[in-house]
């Protein structure tokens, strides 16, 4: 089969050359409006051109064993008198273009149709497998069920199970699957409070930035004292917010600064070079705000020295913490912090994102008192207040949502 793509000012005269390339016995595939008129994708059989071209001579020889010799029967001198052969008419440009959409139709509806038997045939292939894998490894399978209830990701949870052995007991298995995810989950420890740093806490609008700016420095204070802390109000977008920061920093002795951007943070930052801990405030902004970018590279420039920190609140869906990570992934945030565990109906989705993003946790909140409802972040204490917090909620996996996810890897994991 020969294929050939033809572009024309209009349909008729695509289809000219169409014919003169591959003659009147050609079919068109395809046609599309393009900037410099249409272009019809055409192709002819070579099959059936190569069986029309040899029906004429095989014809003149059959004429020429039987037809009788002689005078008779040789050519008269006078001009034919049989009927002209009618001349090719072509088609009106509206028939042409109906037959072009018709014949793009039709192609559109094999590919929709090959596509849902491939979806079809898929389905029954991962039902088949996970069918197996049932029978063959009935503890890998359990395993997969209760991480998918956690809320773990799918291709993290087949890592975990397929690191185990078909001869693992359920209870046994049960704990290497924590333990597994807990060692892919990083963590920073109490370094701020101990270490020190100069921290910008950044985030969307409303997971306790500056409750966690609070918390943050009276721990400071009830072990270091106030002297070594300062303050940076530099939330200049919601209204009230630099009068908690004053208020906060009048209450433990520690001084605040109110930058009126950004801009003004490396010059400021230099004056405060002796200071063990500078807590930096910054406006909340939603993940898809057009002016976020800016804010976050006037931020990353305020100097090396600073560690930009992703607040987020773990009552966030996990697709929409995914997205939050890569929007504020321009402040370069060396870890973040849990806000609002207490309110999450769902921690596994949340530590899988962070998992993925190699995002080291530093601490957790888990309520409004200050400063006792924030700690360091432990792994597997994470991981275990995921399972608990699955169990408790009667998180349950659909069957069909197996097979979906695991269906096409089920033959790898045992």
């Amino acid at each position: 089969m020969k294929i050939t793509r033809h572009t024309a000012p209009d349909m008729r005269q695509a289809l000219r050359a169409v014919r003169e390339q591959l003659g009147p016995d050609a079919v068109i595939l395809t046609s599309r409006r393009t900037p410099q008129g249409v272009e019809v994708t055409a192709a002819m059989d070579f099959d059936a051109e190569t069986a029309a071209q040899s029906a004429v001579p095989a014809a003149s020889q059959d004429a020429s064993l039987t037809a009788p010799s002689g005078p008779a029967f040789a050519a008269p001198l006078e001009p034919s008198l049989s009927a002209p052969t009618p001349p090719v008419r072509e088609p009106a440009p509206a028939m042409a273009s109906a037959t072009a959409d018709a014949s793009a139709t039709t192609v559109l509806a094999l590919e929709s149709e090959l596509k849902t038997l491939r979806r079809m045939l898929e389905t029954q292939l991962a039902q088949l497998a996970w069918k197996d894998l049932a029978r063959r490894a009935p503890i890998h399978m359990q395993m997969l069920r209760e991480l998918t209830e956690v809320g773990i990701a799918s291709d993290l949870a087949t890592e975990v199970v397929a690191q185990l052995s078909a001869q693992t007991e359920l209870g046994q298995a049960r704990r290497l699957a924590i333990a597994s995810i807990a060692q892919r989950l990083l963590v920073t420890g109490d370094r701020w409070l101990q270490e020190g740093g100069t921290v910008a806490l950044v985030g969307p609008t409303g997971v306790g930035k500056t409750t966690l700016l609070a918390k943050l420095a009276v721990r400071w204070v009830l072990q270091h004292g106030a002297r070594d802390l300062a303050l940076i109000a530099g939330d200049t977008l919601r209204i009230g917010a630099q009068d908690e920061v004053h208020a906060l920093g009048q209450l433990l002795g520690a001084q605040v600064y109110s930058p009126s951007d950004f801009a003004e943070l490396p010059a400021l930052l230099a004056r405060l070079g002796r200071r063990r801990l500078v807590l930096i405030d910054t406006p909340g902004s939603s993940q898809r705000d057009g002016q976020l970018a800016e804010r976050l590279q006037a931020l990353a420039a305020a100097g090396r020295d600073v560690q930009s920190t992703l607040v987020l609140a773990a009552s966030t869906q996990a697709a929409a913490i995914a997205e939050i990570v890569r929007r504020f992934a321009s402040a370069h945030p060396t870890s973040c912090v849990l806000t609002k565990v207490d309110e999450a109906v769902s921690l596994g989705g949340t530590l899988s994102v962070l998992m993925r993003a190699r995002l080291p946790i530093s601490y957790v909140s888990e309520g409004q008192r200050v400063p006792e409802d924030l700690r360091p972040a432990r792994a597997l204490e994470l991981v275990s207040s995921a399972v608990q917090l699955a169990q408790s909620s009667g998180a349950h996996a659909d069957e069909d949502l197996l097979k979906r996810r695991f269906g096409d890897v089920a033959h790898a994991i045992a």
